[in-house]
């Protein structure tokens, strides 16, 4: 019986050769089909799909005679024209992927159909969050094509002119047809994965300017006039706020220390839930319509009845339903978590076993621990890729290089050995030696050349190098750019992709300090206890994950590991010491980088339940839960850990009406109480 893996080999090399071919040349010319019929048929479809989800795209053409319809690999479609990279620029695309954790292998791939093997030496720098409809927007700003897509039940449709990742979340910006104006669009909000039209379809109005739809702050994304808001900050946060807003926005600095800022607002429920981050800080001041619309805020907090309802244990007794429980994190239950920590108590994380499956849907287990047909032959595509650009190689070097055991290495090669062209006589098949200490080949200059990325690749390599290129000190004409120029201009990216990370004022002399393991003593401002701190920090890493920077590092004050959040830095100075050199070794390098299990409740957290109806959903998406379940009347159970209850009441204050504590007891009131407390404030005079 022919391996499937043979059969798609074979069926490449002869859909290269430059002209179409029947279905029955097809099944006549590569063994391991089936007799004539409908077998044979789902069979050749099977493997057309498995070609195009691996990025092999097969073109169906009219042909003469009783067949009538051919099958060929178009030349344009399979290999890339090449990039004349240069040895720096091919290290510098190599350092990018691996210096950017985006929770799929696509970045790693497209290397491989470069001829570069992946790197897995290099410590990730930043982690940015992956959504399904990246690369199918991506690959809409390259084909100039329209999309269109539903966001909160409504029917959109834009031709898009820039995909930027901004604050912890990508957005899309463009001009949406049936309002006539340019939008902005949170991805993570687009309700399935958009359609998108054909290339070409993108018709931008004359005059379109992209700057002029970008509004950084989450206040100006909104479609109502702007309207300038006064906001009060009092001393605590002030020097916190002003190095994230800016110095042009304060209009006073106060004797006590606090400062008076004056925002341009369109979207005054973002501000709101801006202003109520900062909890008993903050106060919105003028004008006096939007600070009524905070006190109706509060006051609806306050007047909701209280919850009646027993609280549940924990999603062990409520399995039937129940959400796979989130890993991902962005401001982080647990202000400066330890890296490891327990659950918390009265829960324990359920363990659901799955079968690990590769890009196309294959289980491994299935396959007795190998991974499926389609990601074998992409493997056995970059491998021989290699080759026919180095002619020889260690089997050692080669299965490390892209991710084989040696004996799957040995076994795939081989198999290629006696794969080619009808009639399979030795002169048509590969040129492949194998033993079991090194790989000799000949293969021809056709296949050196580098293939066609998936769409999924194409983003995956351009963001990577967007995202290290936005680091702070990056050279914008050094190798990586070079590279990524030439990278766009192949794939047609024309500059729709943007990455921001922060620069939080302190960022320089964290990351010096990392690097050169000098100890530093830090004046911290902590959400979770809402006071400053003084901190001795032996760093570790300094790492962005989803567009915020931290420090990870020894604290000598909590005696662990702690994760601290650069831009709540409000003085730094190193202590002239050397960091200890346990805290430099203590991280594996495969343990290295962001990690959303710095934000693992400790073992002293409680758990909470809350009730969310529609509106308050997104809380599932700002903060790491525990799991969520289905309720009725359309609202969902959502649990998550709470080791401070000045993060808890603030992120209530946040929801509002949205939401109810289902338990435990001591936390039902904790919304209620500091929302009677703040909207004393705004009773008084402004």
């Amino acid at each position: 019986m022919v391996d499937r893996l043979e059969r798609l080999t074979d069926l490449v090399l002869f859909l290269r050769e430059g002209y179409p071919r029947s279905l029955r040349e097809i099944a006549n010319a590569v063994p391991g089909y089936p007799p004539e019929g409908e077998a044979r048929r789902q069979a050749f479809e099977r493997d057309k799909r498995t070609l195009r989800d691996g990025g092999v795209e097969i073109t169906t053409v009219p042909v003469e005679g009783r067949d009538q319809i051919g099958y060929m690999i178009r030349t344009e479609d399979f290999y890339l024209p090449d990039l004349e990279l240069g040895a720096d620029e091919q290290a510098a695309l190599n350092l990018a992927v691996a210096g950017v954790r985006l929770g799929d292998p696509s970045g790693r791939d497209a290397l491989w159909r470069l001829g570069l093997p992946a790197s897995g030496g290099a410590q990730p720098l930043a982690e940015l969050p992956a959504l399904p409809a990246l690369p199918r927007l991506h690959g809409a700003l390259r084909s100039r094509a329209s999309v269109s897509f539903s966001y909160r039940s409504d029917e959109r449709r834009v031709d898009p002119a820039l995909l930027r990742f901004h604050g912890g979340w990508w957005y899309l910006v463009g001009y949406d047809r049936d309002r006539g104006a340019s939008r902005t669009f949170r991805v993570d909000r687009m309700e399935g994965l958009p359609s998108v039209g054909a290339p070409g379809s993108q018709h931008l109005p004359d005059g379109f300017e992209v700057s002029e739809a970008l509004r950084d702050e989450p206040w100006k994304m909104g479609e109502s006039e702007l309207v300038p808001v006064e906001v009060q900050v009092d001393a605590p946060l002030a020097a916190l706020v002003v190095s994230e807003l800016g110095e042009p926005t304060v209009t006073e600095h106060r004797g006590d220390g606090s400062v008076l800022v004056r925002l341009e607002v369109t979207n005054t429920a973002a501000l709101r839930s801006w202003v109520l981050e900062l909890g008993d800080h903050a106060e919105v001041l003028a004008p006096g319509w939007v600070r009524d619309e905070m006190a109706a805020w509060l006051d609806s907090i306050v007047s909701a009845p209280p919850v009646k309802r027993p609280r549940r244990r924990g999603p062990s007794a409520r399995s039937p339903g129940r959400d796979t429980p989130r890993g991902s994190a962005t401001d982080g239950v647990v202000e400066e978590a330890p890296r490891e920590g327990e659950a918390p108590r009265d829960y324990e994380v359920p363990r659901v076993e799955e079968p690990s499956e590769d890009r196309h849907g294959a289980s491994a287990r299935a396959t007795g621990g190998r991974v499926g047909a389609g990601q074998r032959l992409h493997r056995l595509l970059a491998v021989l890729t290699w080759l026919a650009r180095q002619g020889r190689a260690p089997v050692a070097e080669l299965a490390e290089r892209f991710g084989f055991s040696p004996a799957d290495l040995i076994a795939d090669l081989e198999l290629a050995a006696c794969c080619g062209l009808p009639p399979y006589t030795p002169d048509q098949l590969m040129e492949i030696i194998v033993d079991e200490n090194e790989v000799i080949a000949d293969l021809g200059p056709d296949l050196a050349r580098p293939r066609r990325l998936t769409a999924a690749e194409g983003f995956a390599l351009a963001v990577s190098a967007r995202a290290i290129l936005s680091v702070p000190g990056a050279d914008p004409e050094g190798a990586l750019a070079r590279a990524l120029e030439k990278l766009e201009a192949t794939l047609g990216d024309l500059g729709s992709l943007q990455v921001d990370l922060d620069e939080p004022p302190h960022l320089a002399e964290t990351r010096r300090a990392a690097v050169a393991h000098e100890q530093l003593e830090l004046r911290y401002y902590s959400v979770s206890s809402d006071e400053e701190s003084l901190r001795v920090v032996d760093p570790a890493d300094v790492v962005a994950v989803d567009g915020r920077w931290y420090l990870d590092g020894y604290c000598h004050r909590a005696g662990g590991t702690r994760r601290f959040r650069v831009d709540r830095i409000l003085t730094l100075r190193p202590t002239g010491k050397k960091a200890e050199p346990s805290v430099r070794s203590s991280r594996s390098s495969h343990d290295r980088g962001p990690t959303s299990a710095a934000f693992v409740p400790g073992p002293d957290a409680t758990v909470a339940h809350l009730a969310v109806d529609e509106a308050g959903a997104w809380v599932a998406e700002a903060v790491p839960v525990l799991f969520t379940a289905a309720l009725t009347r359309g609202r969902r159970e959502v649990a998550l850990g709470v080791a401070s209850t000045v993060w808890f009441e603030r992120l209530l204050l946040r929801l509002g009406p949205h939401a109810e504590v289902l338990g435990p007891p001591e936390l039902a009131d904790i919304g209620r109480q500091a929302a009677r407390r703040l909207l004393a404030r705004y009773r008084h005079a402004g």
